[in-house]
């Protein structure tokens, strides 16, 4: 005997594999080689555009739970909640509120492109488009501590609208809040 320890060869294995998968994983939440932005000609919201990239990423419904999970996390948790709570305010606050803003905008664009490879999900393409372009417009009032019920309740609209047309195509997205680190880089992958 050479001095190992019994089964400790078993063990090294499962966790070199556990490694590998996990490295294949997160490089493919990095940003793709493949073009997917449609053709000028074919307008955002036309029955099948956002469809046109079906296949063009890897695990493409498991990336959009996680980016579009985190993107409804960040707003509900960061910006929804406090101001329904009435504690939007101050610096800190709204600081955070403004990052989250960025980061929810960043995945909800990541979220798409999940959506867009996936043949359950490509027609929420427009959506995404319009709830990220709402929150970009409304981010300076969120920042400034300026929004009104109405622009808040307005982006939730949005927002769910993105969530629950994810769940009435089977794929259920719940809520997952970033940490500050996340919120900080501006987005995973």
């Amino acid at each position: 005997m050479t001095g190992t320890i019994p089964g400790r060869r078993g063990t090294r294995g499962l966790v070199a594999v556990l490694v590998m998968a996990t490295l294949v994983l997160v490089a493919g939440c990095g940003p793709s080689s493949k073009s997917s932005a449609a053709p000028p000609s074919a307008p955002a919201s036309a029955s099948g555009a956002g469809c046109q990239q079906v296949g063009s990423v890897n695990f493409d419904k498991t990336k959009f739970v996680l980016h579009a999970g985190l993107a409804f996390g960040a707003f509900h948790h960061f910006i929804y909640k406090p101001f329904r709570g009435g504690t939007l305010h101050g610096f800190g606050p709204l600081a955070k509120a403004g990052l989250a803003g960025l980061f929810t905008v960043h995945e909800l664009k990541v979220a798409k492109k999940d959506a867009e490879s996936s043949p359950t999900l490509c027609k929420l393409v427009a959506p995404f488009d319009q709830a990220s372009a709402a929150i970009s417009s409304q981010l300076g009032k969120i920042k400034n501590g300026k929004a009104t019920d109405q622009d808040m309740e307005g982006l939730d609209g949005l927002v769910g609208k993105v969530q629950n047309g994810s769940k009435a195509d089977g794929v259920e997205v719940p809520d997952q809040v970033p940490s500050d680190g996340q919120l900080a880089s501006g987005g995973v992958g």
